[in-house]
């Protein structure tokens, strides 16, 4: 189990469960949590004084991390992307240096997977779930700034949207199976067909809004 201290307490250890199926819906559960859980904080900054109105949201590579994985073990990042508004990371809004390098560190955390499972993360995001996270964080921004103050259509938003990008990269996956078939290269059509099974299994992540909601509600007493 990592040592890291987080302001809301969520795995950031390998994905358990029986076997690979368990560890591939493991992992989905983990990333869309964590997701939530940043959405909730852009949220969160958003009802802070002197915060801009409607800012540009951007979502970028994240640029660091916290680990390297072992043999036969990829790091991927928790979390689909580095978040910026207007241009910048979140913590050039937020309070004092503990915030900071809270934000600073949630962006860096990864968890060691087999390759398959990050290269279905990398196709799911090239898939949409990139977007589905960036525009999730600009809609809970815009909705507090609009005196909202439940995030679980948010949430449920974002949920819907992470499936559909589940979805697009399987069937993906699925043309380029057929095409690798078709051109007799083995090792890429049990790559190609490993990958379409992880994908299949993310979307058994198990997470609902309200589950999202529970965990990370916009107003619970704590602070940032």
């Amino acid at each position: 189990m990592s040592d890291r201290i987080f302001p809301i307490n969520l795995p950031h250890d390998p994905a358990r469960g029986s076997g690979g199926a368990g560890l591939a819906q493991g992992h989905s559960r983990t990333r869309l949590l964590n997701a939530c859980e940043m959405i909730c904080w852009v949220g969160r900054l958003a009802m802070r004084p002197h915060t801009p109105a409607a800012p540009v949201f951007t979502i970028v590579k994240a640029q660091l991390q916290d680990a390297t994985a072992g043999a036969e073990r990829h790091a991927a990042h928790i979390l689909p992307g580095q978040i910026l508004i207007n241009g910048s990371p979140p913590s050039k809004l937020d309070g004092g240096d503990m915030e900071k390098a809270a934000w600073a560190a949630r962006f860096m955390v990864t968890s060691p997977v087999p390759p398959a499972v990050n290269r279905a993360d990398s196709a799911a995001e090239g898939a949409g779930l990139k977007e589905a996270y960036r525009y999730a964080c600009e809609l809970a921004w815009s909705r507090v700034k609009s005196k909202g103050r439940d995030l679980t259509s948010t949430y449920q938003t974002f949920l819907r949207d992470a499936d559909r990008a589940f979805v697009r990269a399987e069937l993906a996956k699925e043309e380029k199976q057929l095409s690798a078939s078709s051109s007799g290269n083995s090792g890429a059509v049990f790559r190609r067909a490993e990958e379409r099974i992880v994908l299949l299994l993310f979307r058994s992540h198990g997470v609902t809004a309200a589950e999202a909601n529970l965990r990370f509600p916009l107003i619970d007493g704590r602070t940032l």
